[in-house]
């Protein structure tokens, strides 16, 4: 049970290091690839927090039903390892409260990012939105459009385009948004 323990505690390390490794990650904004690794650990550590959990309840039946039935060196032992396996066992429960955390940093900085794309894909469809008017309306094909038969037509709705797209850039600008 001892070597268990240890094994156990040796797991415990890595996955420690590993955390380690994926949190540094993350808040040097290198977290881009760190998603699996993280659901991989978090799987990992929920393999081990299992066994643990078994580990544990095993030894607090022996501590608790058993005391008395057995002599007192095996009792000390009992003991001693039911409380490395409490132990190793809070370890795990920590390890485990860090990925979730992890896992909540790395979702924010996701929102975060797709935030800001989509912020920036509403600042383009408003500075594009009066080109796109403008341009559906010059190609209707009816009479009475104006500027058809002037040679610099095209060139004064571009003009024209441009001016309000800008217009709208700095209404927008103006609100702070960009």
């Amino acid at each position: 049970m001892g070597q268990s323990l240890d094994g156990m505690a040796v797991e415990l390390g890595k996955m420690g290091d590993t955390l380690d490794g994926i949190e540094d990650r993350i808040v040097c904004d290198a977290w881009h690839s760190e998603r699996q690794a993280l659901v991989d650990a978090r799987r990992h550590l929920v393999i081990i927090h299992r066994q643990m959990a078994t580990l544990t309840n095993l030894f607090r039946h022996l501590d608790h039903s058993h005391r008395d039935d057995l002599p007192d060196p095996i009792n000390d032992m009992a003991a001693r390892l039911s409380h490395r396996a409490h132990t190793l066992h809070h370890d795990g429960e920590q390890l485990q409260a860090r990925t979730r955390l992890l896992q909540d940093e790395l979702m924010a900085k996701l929102t975060e990012q797709s935030n800001q794309l989509l912020y920036i894909l509403s600042v383009m469809t408003a500075v594009l939105l009066p080109m796109t008017t403008i341009s559906g309306l010059f190609g209707m094909n009816v009479g009475g459009l104006p500027l058809v038969g002037t040679p610099l037509g095209l060139w004064a709705v571009t003009a024209i385009s441009i001016a309000f797209a800008g217009i709208v850039y700095m209404i927008v600008r103006r609100l702070g948004r960009v």
